[in-house]
C-alpha cells in the first residue's frame, strides 16, 4: 500500500507518516529523494519559479522509481509529501505547471491532507526552524492551504 500525507508547511506530516510507518511496519519515505537533497537549498535560494518546478518535478519521478521498488517488496510506503505537494507549490509561485507533468509516477492509494491554523503552524515553525523552502513560502500560506483544498477535494 502506499500512503501520502500532502499539506501546508509545519502542518505535522512528517510526524505523522513517520509514525504511522513505524506502526505498521512499512517504509517512511520523504521527498525530494535523498539524492536531491544536496541541491535542494540552493534551489530553493536561487532559482525562479519554473526552474524551482523543474527541479521538484524531476525529483517526483525519481521518488516514483524508488517508491515503486519498495512497493514491489510487498512493504506500505508512507510518504511525506509528493506530486499533489509539488504541483500545488507551483501554481501558487505561479510556475508553468500542470497534472499532465506527472504521467508515469505510482499514484498513491490513499492521500491524507493535513490542516492547521496559522498559530500551531507558527508555533511548529518556532519549535521545528524553517528551511530556505519554508521562508521562500511563509507569506502564501493561507493561498497554499486554498489551492490543496481545490487540487484535493
Amino acid at each position: 500500500m502506499f500512503i501520502v500525507f500532502e499539506g501546508v508547511d509545519a502542518s505535522g506530516k512528517t510526524t505523522i507518516a513517520r509514525l504511522l510507518a513505524d506502526r505498521v511496519g512499512g517504509i517512511f519515505y520523504s521527498t525530494p529523494p535523498a539524492s536531491f537533497r544536496t541541491r535542494r537549498e540552493s534551489v530553493d535560494l536561487h532559482s525562479d519559479a519554473n526552474q524551482h518546478y523543474k527541479f521538484y518535478l524531476e525529483g517526483i519521478h525519481v521518488a516514483s522509481g524508488e517508491i515503486w521498488n519498495h512497493l514491489a517488496t510487498g512493504k506500505t510506503v508512507v510518504c511525506d509529501r509528493y506530486w499533489v505537494s509539488t504541483y500545488v507549490y507551483h501554481v501558487v509561485m505561479e510556475a508553468t505547471v500542470s497534472k499532465l507533468d506527472f504521467k508515469g509516477i505510482v499514484l498513491p492509494e490513499i492521500t491524507v491532507l493535513l490542516t492547521v491554523t496559522p498559530e500551531i503552524q507558527a508555533k511548529r515553525f518556532v519549535s521545528r526552524g524553517m528551511t530556505a523552502g519554508d521562508i521562500r513560502m511563509k507569506d502564501q500560506q493561507v493561498q497554499l492551504a486554498r489551492e490543496f483544498k481545490k487540487t484535493l477535494v
